[in-house]
């Protein structure tokens, strides 16, 4: 091996080793919080935030495999000796600074950190203000400490390994395998998916996970986005806004007017369906013979007629669904597991009153951070593409949706225990690149929604032969909808219309409601119908509430819209003027609620 190569490899290695070492420290750090943990629980945290940690050793790689390859074209290669000695310095005190600066601020915020210091560095003595002068003074020593640590074991290995003399142009080939490489880690392998926070979630326990995420990755990877929400899409005053907000939200005293389940703890599966929109939807007056499944179930079940997506695509719909969040023109609270771990989610309150959850996807349940969400609500059963087999997959996204369907009939044919169960789908096939096995319409998506249409009602058909379906409740409901036909704008309101059915034995009778609502609304109306408190979903409204307010909100990039029951309006916040507007009244109360949506936010 080349001086090039041992170096290359050694650098790399230095800086994973320095950021495993981490791990360890912050538990003893936080010996209070880590204390109960067993030392496989310790374990896990190093193991799980491995990717992570290779990721981040990487980015700080990256330039000096890069310096490496350039000076194999020169025969004097001193300014390679400073270059690599004053970068690693440099990126060493950067690294170590946000190191000690998370270990001290983690007590106080409970997350790992991120650019939130920044903002408080504008006014640098109210920042310091709070901090007495013997943990200054101990964080400085801290942070010299390791920086002297740290410092010393790399002058030690430069000075062991810096043997580079001269040009080795045939040092070209391997330094494209560790540019490959380097890549590779960075983006956490060759998935869809690149590495996020969600990727090191392993535990149902917030501070392993935490434990377990890079704090140098954390904050870089924060400074590349706006996590800025406090101060965005103001428009009124306080006072005003909590006014018209007010009038939007449920009324704490309201009461249900409408009982639709034969049993207070029926079993539930819900399934969320990618992409399916109320125009490819016959029983919402779309397109004939494409959900002609689903369709043809409406007429046994709860059908919500006027039923609205919060957003166009996938991460916020989850959220919008599970926590009766509403979603935001230019973000997804997804992205944010410091944020999305303090809103409330009903499948947590499902497993308080006793449910067991179970979630099943075909693909990678690390995109978009959905894995730390999802434990963090409470699943402890999570399926996901590493379960099925590669027979069963297809070629882009993940499995199969009639391979997810029977996978999950296979579980229910185990033995359920006691316990009632919920169980959550989200299917796969019917989102780009519509790759499904099956040809029934030449327009890819209207393919894809049939085929992914098909595999559900095969699903229900034997749903229904088992012991369990008369006291079962079926959710399906879409989680975005889809711009079809391409006439339409993803601002427009039937953009958004999604459908939404419940099936089961459970349900007393058929219905067909034709209330204005949206995702937001299933968590308030659903734990209503179950007798379980929901008083902590601050957005969310019973569908069947007495006096719920009746109207949706949905966002799309930089605008809203709103749909009360016979008017619409849409705004697009970029432009500041409205793009439809049927009621000025629906406009002001659309951007109160924007509003009062981002200060939430900026207080999570």
């Amino acid at each position: 091996m080349s001086d090039r190569c041992k170096y290359c490899v050694c650098y790399f290695l230095y800086w994973l080793f320095l950021f495993l070492f981490l791990k360890p420290i912050f538990l003893l750090f936080h010996w209070g919080d880590s204390s109960s943990f067993s030392l496989g629980d310790w374990l896990g945290v190093v193991y799980h935030g491995l990717p992570m940690d290779l990721s981040t050793a990487g980015y700080f790689s990256a330039l000096v495999v890069l310096a490496l390859s350039v000076s194999a074209f020169f025969d004097e290669n001193r300014w390679l000796d400073r270059f690599i000695k004053g970068y690693t310095y440099v990126a060493l005190s950067l690294a170590v600074l946000v190191v000690v600066a998370d270990l001290v601020l983690y007590s106080y915020w409970g997350f790992r950190i991120d650019s939130t210091p920044l903002f408080y560095l504008k006014t640098p003595k109210n920042a310091m203000a709070s901090a007495t002068a013997g943990q200054l003074a101990g964080s400085i020593l801290l942070l010299l400490v390791m920086f002297v640590a740290a410092l010393l074991i790399f002058r030690f290995m430069h000075k062991r390994l810096f043997k580079i003399r001269g040009r080795n142009v045939f040092y070209l080939l391997p330094s494209l395998l560790f540019a490959f490489l380097i890549v590779f880690f960075i983006r956490g392998g060759l998935g869809v998916s690149t590495m996020n926070a969600g990727r090191v979630y392993f535990s149902n326990s917030v501070f392993l996970n935490h434990a377990a995420i890079n704090p140098v990755w954390n904050f870089i990877y924060s400074l590349s986005r706006n996590d800025t929400f406090e101060g965005r899409y103001v428009y009124y005053s306080e006072d005003r806004t909590a006014a018209y907000f007010s009038e939007m939200v449920e009324p704490a005293a309201d009461s249900t007017t409408l009982s639709l389940l034969k049993t207070p703890r029926p079993n539930i599966v819900m399934v969320i369906l990618e992409s399916f929109g109320s125009t490819s939807c016959e029983a919402l007056g779309g397109k004939k013979g494409v959900m002609s499944n689903l369709s043809s179930l409406a007429s046994e079940g709860v059908l919500f007629t006027r039923f609205y997506a919060n957003s166009f695509r996938t991460d916020r719909g989850l959220v919008a669904l599970l926590s009766g969040y509403p979603a935001q023109p230019t973000t997804s609270l997804m992205k944010y597991p410091n944020k999305s771990q303090n809103v409330a989610k009903f499948p947590l309150s499902l497993k308080k009153a006793g449910y067991d959850l179970s979630f099943y996807y075909g693909g990678d349940d690390n995109f978009t951070n959905m894995r730390s969400y999802l434990v963090m609500s409470g699943f402890e059963k999570i399926v996901n593409e590493d379960d099925f087999s590669s027979e069963e997959m297809s070629e882009k996204w993940g499995a199969y949706d009639h391979a997810l369907f029977q996978r999950v009939m296979a579980d229910l044919r185990q033995p359920q225990g006691n316990a009632p169960f919920f169980k959550l789908l989200l299917t796969l096939n019917s989102h780009e690149p519509f790759d499904v096995p099956m040809h029934r319409f030449d327009n890819e998506y209207l393919n894809a929604v049939a085929y992914t249409d098909s595999c559900l009602g095969a699903f229900v058909s034997n749903l229904k032969k088992t012991p369990f379906w008369d006291s079962t409740l079926v959710v399906l409901v879409a989680d975005h909808a889809y711009r079809y036909p391409d006439t339409l704008s993803g601002s427009d309101e039937v953009r958004h219309r999604i459908p939404m059915l419940w099936l089961g034995g459970a349900l007393r009778d058929t219905l067909r409601v034709d209330t204005v609502a949206s995702q937001i609304d299933l968590a308030r109306t659903l734990l209503s119908q179950l007798d379980i408190d929901a008083s902590d979903f601050k957005f969310s409204k019973n569908i069947f509430g007495k006096d719920s307010p009746k109207f949706a909100f949905y966002a799309f990039n930089e605008g809203f819209g709103m749909v009360s029951d016979s008017t619409v309006s849409i705004y697009d916040c970029g432009a500041e003027k409205s793009l439809l507007e049927m009621d000025s009244t629906l406009t002001i109360k659309g951007k109160a609620y924007l509003q009062s949506l981002f200060d939430d936010l900026s207080k999570r």
